[in-house]
């Protein structure tokens, strides 16, 4: 039987996934659930129904077609409302809708599917050093299908990239691991205790499975990450931690900070969910500097990005091998 995953997306020409322009192919999936995720729409691995609002005209349609009565018309505001415990997502709603109010996240696709996408842009792969990155939610909740799709990306050769939780079994990060040029890993804290109440799950394997990978990756093809939350991880201590966690690891390139942003609180709203962190704001990179008292330099990097290596309360544990930067916002 041909393999099969279910994808949410997949993005073209990116620029801030990897070397050069990238296909990011996004898997549905993940063990964690961080209290800031962006991508809501991925954490769960099946395919889901989401509602616009704005789209939607009220007609009823999708009530009177729901076998399960999981659909009804808010009597407040004339939206339509979802009970998630019964419904089943047989997905007659989206179909029954002619507007398109009623759509679905994900979407089932075999590997040559998956690969005919990808391979669209290998004029751009070429020409920028670029490839595929794959993200997720987390490949590791679709191993098999992620490692048969980067077998593909190696007889293609296509480089290949992907962006990891690490939440998974060494075994599975075996497979996965030795095909990738390069791999971003997110440490949301050092911390166990902080990590499991934020994410739902404790953070040992995760480092374990970091310091693992380490001896079975391309050369310097290691990329820290970590989703700067105020209040959550941006103490100087949990840096501090972060950045010898770095110098520990031989292939280790960057460590990466990204400012916490709200960008998936409209996908929660569009899931019917609720989002722990409302009102909860976002950080700029002013925020980051004034709070963690940085002394930046600039130097010659990306324009996205703000070079780290005199940041005070880093500049004796990071290695000079590594750079570390803040990915501005867009």
């Amino acid at each position: 039987m041909e393999l099969k995953a279910n994808i949410l997306r997949i993005e073209r020409l990116s620029l801030s996934d990897g070397k050069g322009m990238r296909t990011v192919v996004f898997f549905k999936g993940c063990p964690l659930r961080c209290a800031w995720c962006s991508t809501p729409e991925s954490q769960s691995g099946q395919r889901e129904v989401y509602y616009m609002k704005e789209r939607c005209t009220g007609c009823g349609a999708c009530i009177q077609v729901c076998p399960e009565q999981a659909l009804r018309r808010s009597e407040k505001t004339g939206e339509i409302v979802r009970d998630h415990s019964r419904c089943k997502q047989c997905f007659q709603c989206v179909d029954a809708c002619n507007y398109r109010a009623q759509q679905i996240y994900g979407k089932e696709m075999t590997v040559k599917e998956v690969m005919r996408e990808i391979q669209k842009d290998e004029m751009f792969f070429f020409y920028s050093d670029g490839g595929v990155t794959l993200s997720g939610g987390d490949l590791f909740c679709q191993t098999d299908f992620a490692e048969a799709l980067l077998e593909a990306c190696d007889d293609a050769c296509i480089n290949a990239a992907a962006e990891l939780d690490m939440f998974t079994s060494f075994e599975n990060v075996k497979r996965i691991v030795p095909h990738l040029q390069m791999f971003y890993v997110d440490v949301k804290t050092m911390d166990p205790e902080k990590h499991k109440k934020w994410t739902g799950q404790d953070n040992a394997c995760i480092l374990e499975n970091i310091r693992k990978a380490d001896a079975i990756c391309a050369p310097h093809s290691i990329h820290v990450r970590v989703p700067l939350v105020e209040g959550v991880n941006d103490d100087v201590e949990n840096i501090r931690k972060t950045a010898q966690l770095c110098q520990e690891l031989k292939n280790c390139q960057e460590l990466e900070f990204l400012p916490y942003h709200r960008l998936g609180l409209h996908a929660y709203r569009q899931l019917g969910r609720n989002y722990q962190l409302e009102e909860h704001a976002s950080m700029s990179r002013w925020d980051v500097y004034q709070k963690m008292g940085f002394r930046i330099t600039k130097k010659a990097l990306p324009t996205s990005r703000t070079d780290f290596s005199c940041i005070d309360v880093l500049k004796d544990v990071l290695p000079d091998s590594i750079t570390a930067h803040l990915l501005e916002e867009d």
